[in-house]
């Protein structure tokens, strides 16, 4: 290629194509694209320039200098080594690709990398000084061969462009960091090169022209330096000054913003402590570990813990019932198809920022159980960072218990319901065919002339009147056990209401030489209503007389005692049974009857069980067809 000035070195065609690519290497490297292809570009331009600086070290020659141009020029010229790029390019070219690699390698020692593009730019500063002040061995620097003005001016540039891609390192980070000295830095180092420019060109100038000799040149030099630079010196130390008086006034603004802060911060902790302690509710915070940082005054009544016990020392797992815990931790392992630590069941919530509720159990110091509502909320900083959880529990004792008192209240209302719907079947049922059948027979009886056949009419309209009057007053029965819940308890002895119901019973039990034994010694009395009682013995006594087995004498046994801490009375007979899988859910029904009988009405059983469940008992049977019937009242 020709020359661009005829007294500076040329632009050899190597230099050119190894500039291109550069730029192309620095364009992508700028938008972190083609990893691969700036690697390939980085190897040859290394290969190249290597091999020409150990060309132009040793004076061998691998070919590459004309590779594909010959430099006509420089053979006109006569030149050594024609179409060889300067060494000073060489080298540049090689700080370049080896830097290169430092900085897009995982080294921990990329300050290298970027010493190394540092050179290029004091190389490259060097030459153009030269140029500018017109030396020729400056800017060849003696020992290498010169570069030309233009890769000279363009690796200045690509330099501080690839430098500019590691900010923080080497003197980039000096120069473009934040702390004081990067500022001073900025401020002194352009201030400082442009005097030694300008002394520099001036004493050059004046020798030139021979205004002055070399001594006093030098002195001069010396002595505007040294003016020059104090210059820059005092400027420098007037910053720090302005800058230090600026930091010693924004240090007694921060002491006095901090010390208000402080007085405020702790005038709203006294605050905070005083509603956190004078609320009721058990206030517990921890941090993000689970370890509890502070114990409200309501959590010191609530539970019977001190601060002291448990501050730094313990976590809000010490007063939950374990086993209620360890029944949810399973039950949302199941529920997430995970294993949940007791910590994740109370946080899990609150670390996605959202408000953990339920119902829990509390142990006191005690021992003693609370129920009680618990809200669990994160405790963040500024910046979103989990610090800790805060927990607030309210005792919902008396909740609890009005919760239980409704529930029972809704089974007796349901259960009364039930009764009711039962009741109103029973009478519609009951008393439509009678009423119908008094119709029918006063219409016969109405329109009948013949006196004897009047009478016969008349005796039918009296026994459905007499049939109706008995369904009306079992009826009325009926409804008056279903009224009367407020039977007073008082100590029932088994023994004396058998023998009384024995005695009523007298003319049945000889009538059927039925056999009775009884057996109270587990348990002789009962807290309940004494009427209600009769009823039961008198009931279930008179149904085991009832349907005995005709073919066998009548055994019926009466046993009290306790099971599984549960007071019961049982009575067993050998009767008839009754089919329990046919008409099991049908045994206590209004007027079910399961027997052929001229005295089986099924009211009975109806009102023993009522009874019963009003004093808040329950009734159970055991039968199988031809074997016997077993009853058992179990009492609350």
């Amino acid at each position: 290629m020709n020359q661009i000035f005829q007294d500076v070195p040329g632009l050899k065609f190597n230099s050119v194509v190894l500039l291109v690519l550069a730029a192309i290497i620095c364009h992508f490297w700028i938008r972190e694209a083609q990893q691969g292809l700036r690697f390939g570009l980085v190897s040859l331009i290394f290969g190249v320039s290597f091999l020409s600086l150990i060309q132009d070290v040793t004076g061998f020659s691998f070919g590459i200098d004309e590779l594909l141009f010959q430099d006509v020029l420089g053979r006109q010229n006569q030149v050594p080594f024609p179409g060889r790029m300067p060494g000073m390019t060489s080298l540049i070219f090689v700080f370049f690709s080896v830097g290169y690699f430092i900085l897009q390698s995982k080294s921990s020692r990329k300050e290298w990398g970027q010493i190394l593009i540092h050179g290029i730019t004091l190389l490259c500063f060097i030459a153009l000084l030269g140029y500018m002040l017109r030396v020729p061995d400056f800017y060849r620097l003696s020992f290498l061969t010169g570069i030309s003005p233009i890769t000279a001016f363009s690796w200045f540039l690509y330099s501080q462009i690839i430098s500019l891609q590691n900010p923080n390192l080497g003197i980039t980070g000096l120069l473009t960091g934040s702390q004081i000295g990067s500022k001073m830095a900025r401020r002194f180092t352009p201030r400082l090169v442009l005097v030694l420019v300008i002394l520099a060109g001036l004493r050059i100038e004046l020798h030139r022209y021979d205004l002055i000799q070399v001594e006093f040149g030098i002195v001069l030099f010396a002595l505007s330096f040294l003016l020059l630079g104090l210059w820059v010196v005092w400027d420098a130390a007037s910053w720090l000054n302005y800058s230090d008086i600026k930091r010693r006034k924004a240090e007694e603004d921060l002491k006095l913003n901090n010390q208000n802060l402080e007085k405020l911060v702790l005038i709203r902790n006294q605050e905070l402590h005083a509603i956190l302690d004078t609320a009721e509710a058990c206030i517990v915070s921890t941090d993000k570990n689970g370890l509890i940082r502070h114990f409200s005054k309501g959590a010191e009544r609530m539970l019977g813990y001190t601060p002291e016990e448990l501050i730094e020392k313990a976590k809000p797992l010490i007063f939950h019932d374990n086993i209620e815990v360890e029944t949810r931790m399973k039950k949302m392992s199941e529920e997430l198809g995970k294993t949940i630590t007791g910590k994740e069941l109370f946080t899990s919530l609150p670390i996605l920022g959202k408000v953990y509720s339920d119902e829990w159990t509390y142990l006191t110091k005690s021992g003693k159980r609370i129920p009680v509502q618990l809200n669990i909320s994160p405790i963040t900083s500024p910046e979103g960072k989990n610090l800790g959880f805060i927990g607030i529990a309210t005792d919902i004792s008396q909740l609890a218990d009005s919760r239980l008192k409704l529930r029972e209240l809704l089974k007796k209302l349901e259960g009364r319901n039930h009764q009711l719907l039962n009741f109103a079947h029973v009478v519609s049922h009951n008393l439509r065919t009678p009423v119908y059948s008094i119709e029918t027979l006063l219409g016969y009886y109405q329109e009948e002339s013949n006196p004897e056949q009047r009478n016969e009419y008349w005796s039918l309209i009296l026994g459905v009147v007499q049939s109706l009057s008995q369904s009306m007053e079992e009826a009325l029965e009926v409804l008056r056990v279903q009224e009367d819940q407020g039977q007073n308890l008082e100590e029932v002895f088994f023994e004396e209401i058998f023998e009384k119901t024995k005695l009523a019973l007298t003319g049945k039990i000889l009538e059927s030489d039925a056999e009775l034994i009884e057996d109270f010694s587990n348990l002789q009395s009962i807290q309940f209503s004494k009427s209600y009682m009769e009823s039961v013995f008198l009931n279930l006594l008179s149904n085991a007389i009832k349907y005995r087995d005709p073919e066998r004498r009548p055994h019926i046994n009466l046993k009290s005692g306790f099971e599984d801490g549960n007071a019961f009375l049982e009575i067993s007979d050998n009767g008839l049974g009754i089919d329990l899988e046919r008409n099991g859910d049908k045994i206590f029904g209004m007027n079910k009857v399961f027997h052929d009988h001229p005295e089986a009405k099924g009211v009975g059983l109806y009102i023993v069980k009522t009874q019963i469940e009003s004093m808040g008992g329950k009734i159970t049977v055991q039968s199988k067809p031809h074997v016997g019937t077993t009853f058992r009242i179990q009492f609350s």
